[in-house]
């Protein structure tokens, strides 16, 4: 019987791992979803599923272990947009972005490089 995980190769995986969507949970008082995060920031989420939370609702998101409180402030095709209150701390910040862009197949080196390029810090 072979070992787990052992195969030619020296335990390779024969074919590469795709990017996982990155999952939030959102909680309401009518019951919980699960939706796609779009963005995060500081301030905010955009968020994609179905039957998602109406403008106005307040609720917790959960992605990964970051935790935040919420309302809806838009609603439109399938997406919203969410505002945190509190802000989230720049560490939970950080690693919410950092999964979002490998989420998008990007390294996080790389995305980081490129959203810096796009504010214009970059230049």
């Amino acid at each position: 019987m072979g070992e787990f995980g052992k195969s030619v190769g020296g335990g390779r995986r024969s074919s590469a791992r795709a990017s996982a969507p990155l999952i939030a949970v959102l909680t309401t008082l009518a019951g919980s979803r699960s939706a796609i995060l779009a963005d995060v920031s500081s301030t905010g989420a955009r968020v994609r599923g179905t039957d998602l939370p109406a403008m106005g609702e307040d609720l917790i998101v959960n992605i990964e272990t970051v935790q935040a409180f919420g309302t809806v402030v838009w609603s439109d095709s399938g997406e919203c947009g969410i505002v945190f209150e509190p802000a989230l701390d720049s560490n939970d910040e950080t690693y919410l972005r950092n999964l979002v862009a490998t989420a998008r197949g990007l390294p996080p080196d790389i995305r980081a490089a490129f959203e810096n390029w796009t504010v214009g810090a970059g230049r």
